[in-house]
């Protein structure tokens, strides 16, 4: 076992065993900032006939923000930053012999972005955002792991023995449950939970699927260390820019492991270095996504050559620092292939001009295509691609909201499936018109 991966695991089990405090703490704050309308909390309790028998508990997820995005309330609010992740969640228990206890049982990603460009629901004020995200000065990192974006959902699971019975806390980015075997998914009842048991069906049957020793070996490592498995989940019934039909059923692949809450000043983003948790979750028969390792001083080269990948999202760079013996994440970033950040923007305006912008009187497909025109101006803008580049998009989105509204009224296509089977719809038009892209790369 690498040191480094020895060191962690051991320091995520101390972290553990004083955790309670920490959470109290979490919920408070987490509290307040609900009054301050900064913080939604849901709280559900666990539905009967999961937990050993006399014990009661509730969950409560909680999520920075509203409706909308949530990067103002994370840029203008370093405590938020700070203190609650993407994905966290309590859960209060209350035992016949052990009395009520506040456990932090998912406490996920906190919020990391990109240069400008980079972000799918809104964009940063400047290129060196990203770094207010970080723990330490990314720039005095030794390397990078360079781990490819899949273009799935987001989904995770921790877990807990609860009088010598094991349970898998688990569930999408804001919703999450506690199950004990794979009948209790069925026992949360309402169309809040609807993604959620397709992750808690995933996460079941890929430990199942596990050898019995590899099994009890991560029970032990999820309880020991309350840490939390960050995974993406890949859904052939609802796809994003990149193409899985490959994939015939929900496919679950582990990206990183954090630590659970706690009071001492945090030195790391992640609970074990990404590199070696991918080697160990490899190793105990997950599904893990692709990396690299990259010196320091290559990183800008890897970004610029990255960017013109085609059939990719991009990749989530983690900055390692060295430290007595430990490999520190001390910073994150996401960095978006061209190829990406274009068809997501045609396909935002897709949705739009053949379902809201189609229901209103005066539709005129003209307007809608040069509505995207102006949008891939403002790409350009960001991302610093040439003229040529632009307009070979400009030509290439003319012709495709021309064919699908052809595909549209001759009902060979209908306009709710374009966000979820987009990708799937981009390739039957660049097979159907002859269209392989003339040039995806900017220059």
């Amino acid at each position: 076992m690498p040191a480094s991966l020895e060191l962690s695991l051991n320091e995520m089990t101390k972290r553990a065993s004083s955790s309670n405090v920490p959470s109290k703490k979490l919920y408070d704050f987490s509290m307040e900032k609900k009054k301050q309308k900064l913080v939604r909390i849901v709280t559900q309790s666990v539905p009967e006939g999961i937990l050993p028998k006399h014990y009661t508990a509730k969950l409560y997820d909680i999520k920075v923000g509203g409706k909308g995005p949530d990067d103002t309330i994370y840029n203008q609010n370093a405590d938020i930053r700070k203190f609650i992740p993407r994905g966290t969640t309590l859960m209060s228990i209350d035992g016949i012999n052990n009395g009520k206890n506040l456990d932090a049982v998912l406490y996920a990603n906190r919020k990391f972005t990109g240069d400008i460009g980079d972000d799918d629901e809104s964009q940063p004020e400047s290129n060196d955002i990203w770094r207010s995200y970080c723990l330490g000065n990314p720039d005095e990192a030794e390397k990078v792991v360079a781990m490819e974006k899949l273009n799935g959902e987001a989904a995770h699971f921790s877990g807990r023995f609860i009088d010598g019975k094991f349970y898998i806390i688990t569930g999408s980015k804001n919703v999450h449950m506690i199950i004990s075997c794979e009948v209790d998914i069925e026992k949360y009842e309402g169309v809040r939970y609807t993604n959620a048991k397709v992750i808690a069906r995933a996460v079941w049957k890929q430990l199942m699927q596990m050898q019995e020793t590899n099994r009890l070996i991560l029970f032990s490592l999820l309880h020991h260390t309350k840490c939390t498995v960050v995974c993406e989940i890949l859904l052939p019934h609802n796809q994003h820019i990149v193409n899985l039909s490959n994939v015939k059923e929900p496919s679950l692949h582990v990206l990183s492991v954090t630590p659970t809450v706690s009071d001492k000043a945090e030195i790391s983003l992640t609970a074990l270095p990404p590199h070696h948790c991918l080697e160990l979750a490899s190793a105990l028969g997950f599904n893990v996504a692709p990396y690299q390792i990259i010196d320091r001083k290559d990183v800008d080269d890897f970004i610029q050559r990255s960017q013109n990948e085609i059939h990719k999202e991009g990749y989530v760079l983690y900055y390692l620092k060295s430290s007595n013996g430990y490999e520190n994440t001390i910073g994150m970033a996401k960095t978006k292939t061209f190829w990406y950040v274009m068809l997501r923007a045609l396909r935002e305006k897709s949705v739009f001009a053949f379902n809201a912008a189609k229901k209103r009187n005066g539709w005129c497909l003209e307007d809608r295509i040069n509505s995207t025109h102006k949008r891939f101006k403002e790409i350009q803008i960001w991302l610093k691609f040439n003229n040529e580049h632009l307009t070979e998009w400009n030509i290439l989105s003319e012709e495709f909201m021309n064919w699908l509204n052809g595909e549209i009224n001759t009902s060979s296509e209908a306009g709710e499936n374009i966000r979820p089977l987009f990708p799937m719809i981009w390739d039957r038009f660049l097979t159907n018109t002859g269209n392989q892209l003339m040039l995806y790369k900017a220059k």
